[in-house]
């Protein structure tokens, strides 16, 4: 499964984006069982991750946006040519277990579920929410949307439709998956949909380059990619 052996005492310290966060903690056991590589993990929204590292937070690496990984690169944050893509990971909806499915089978279909919900909850910071956030503007429907949202600054929408406070979640399909007892109805059709491709980056000061190397190559093994796809993920 590992390949690649960097000394003993290795460890890591990963930033990653919330989208991840259910796999990683079923993968990254096996990866330090397998390697001996101890892995330190932070979880954030890509926005929030990107705010932090600007202001001067750093570790060995990133797994964020690749849009994210790439502006840090041009930055001279992370190293250049470090980008390496693992996953994509469309947007879905969610409503409660026993509420009715809404239709969003087509584009209009889709505008019609949002004009009807009572209420809503989308993600100020994440990849999904800030597309969710241009979407509905280019819909025109940002007033009418806005007036019965809740967004929130991190975390998972999901679990306030669990909680009975909004009617209808918006978020990627990996996240609203973190989130016991809800109905994950589907994904945005294809006239709306937006797939965010998520990607590892390298940060310039790491010393542990075989370490890293060592943590993706695990990552793009067929256990890492069954444990994606089972965590509502594309290996890419």
């Amino acid at each position: 499964m590992v390949t690649q052996q960097p000394p003993a005492q290795s460890s890591l310290s990963v930033l990653s984006t919330m989208a991840l966060r259910n796999a990683l903690n079923e993968l990254i056991p096996a990866f330090t069982a397998a390697s001996g590589i101890q892995i330190n993990i932070e979880y954030g929204a890509t926005a929030h991750l990107s705010e932090r590292i600007r202001a001067g937070a750093r570790g060995d690496l990133l797994l964020a946006v690749a849009g994210s990984i790439d502006e840090l690169i041009v930055e001279k944050i992370l190293n250049s040519g470090s980008r390496v893509d693992l996953v994509s990971s469309d947007v879905a909806m969610a409503v409660g277990l026993s509420a009715a499915v809404p239709d969003i089978s087509t584009q209009d279909a889709f505008i019609a579920t949002l004009k009807a919900a009572r209420s809503i909850a989308f993600s100020k910071q994440g990849a999904s929410g800030m597309y969710f956030a241009s979407l509905i503007k280019r819909l025109g429907l940002d007033e009418e949307v806005r007036a019965k949202a809740t967004v929130l600054p991190e975390g998972l929408t999901g679990a306030l439709v669990a909680k009975g406070e909004v009617e209808l979640a918006v978020q990627q399909m990996s996240e609203l998956m973190q989130v016991p007892g809800i109905n994950i109805f589907g994904k945005l059709p294809p006239a709306v949909q937006q797939s965010t491709v998520f990607s590892a980056g390298v940060f310039r000061e790491t010393v542990q380059n075989a370490a890293i190397a060592t943590l993706i190559q695990f990552l793009q093994t067929d256990h890492a990619k069954r444990a994606f796809t089972q965590q509502g993920l594309d290996p890419v």
